[in-house]
């Protein structure tokens, strides 16, 4: 996200500037797992191999001009049925993305296509760390079948055409009444649940939606179960909503959380596992997004779990 001119999905003279990134400069606490345990193709695993390292640059796709690659929610959001503001000398692009046909989808054309009257085929350069130029054909092939495929989120849901649903887009577990040291993941290779004590736990969600901020959300609840499926009997919680904290999201870019479930696990045998759903509803559709719900397999799922450890 900082110093170099790189690369546009869209012209620079048809972008949108955005604010900077305020937690761009501080330091993370705890890293979330590598980008190589990520399912492949999964919305996740574009963000971490390619739309940040290659796009979000500085004077870029950092936020400076969309699409906005700085975070796995922002990426999507600005892409997923995101009309197009430059467009060919056709006009034949209606969308950034269009999901299940990647031919209508600008994203595709501009990286594959020398579109007349731009500045060329996308990224016009390739900043250091970025493995595009070695891996470009591949990564091409991957984000075609993901358009083809519906273009679903990071957690397997599809898009519908207008306001989006939340998403979850960080979830971190604390001692009670701290947000200083969250508890770590298992160190095993893949997703590992985070490790807690049979005591007392905050755990923290990051929220971002298309149209309504974190602290706006309705609903706000959570439900824990010592079972991965069969929530439907789970009683619901309410979730503290406040101004939050900052840090890292599932991507490892920093954002800010907001929702808290206090849950008290004292008494818990170690080897103790349990899983995590949350709800909430932006006002824009009938019934509250529940993520992860039966849909959502591993590793995703994985995230929203905790273990009890001695």
């Amino acid at each position: 996200m900082r110093k170099l001119l790189i690369i546009a999905i869209l012209p620079v003279i048809a972008c949108q500037r955005e604010d900077p990134n305020p937690f761009a400069d501080q330091e993370q606490s705890v890293s979330q797992p590598a980008t190589e345990y990520l399912p492949e193709g999964n919305f996740a695993w574009l963000h971490q191999k390619v739309f940040h390292p290659t796009c979000a640059q500085s004077g870029c796709h950092d936020g400076t001009f969309e699409p906005d690659f700085r975070t796995i929610s922002s990426s999507y959001n600005s892409l997923v049925y995101h009309p197009v503001i430059a467009n060919d000398p056709g006009q034949t692009f209606t969308y950034r993305v269009l999901p299940g046909d990647v031919n209508a989808s600008f994203l595709y054309e501009r990286l594959t296509v020398v579109v007349p009257n731009t500045s060329g085929t996308m990224p016009l350069e390739v900043p250091p760390g970025s493995d595009w130029a070695q891996l470009r054909t591949y990564y091409i092939q991957k984000i075609s079948q993901w358009i083809q495929n519906g273009a679903p989120d990071m957690f397997g849901n599809l898009p519908t055409p207008g306001n989006t649903e939340p998403q979850v887009v960080g979830l971190l577990a604390f001692p009670a009444g701290t947000t200083t040291q969250p508890y770590p993941r298992g160190t095993d290779p893949g997703v590992q649940p985070i490790e807690v004590p049979a005591a007392a736990v905050d755990v923290w969600f990051a929220f971002m939606d298309d149209a309504t901020a974190p602290q706006d959300l309705q609903y706000d609840r959570f439900k824990i179960s010592t079972s991965s499926n069969g929530f439907d009997d789970v009683a619901e919680q309410d979730l503290v909503v406040s101004a939050g904290f900052s840090g890292p999201d599932l991507g490892n870019s920093t954002t800010t959380f907001t929702h808290k479930a206090a849950i008290d696990l004292t008494g818990s045998a170690p080897g103790t596992y349990y899983f995590l759903r949350v709800y909430v509803n932006d006002g824009d559709h009938p019934d509250p997004t529940e993520v992860p719900n039966d849909g959502t397999g591993p590793p995703m799922r994985d995230y929203f779990t905790l273990l009890v450890v001695p």
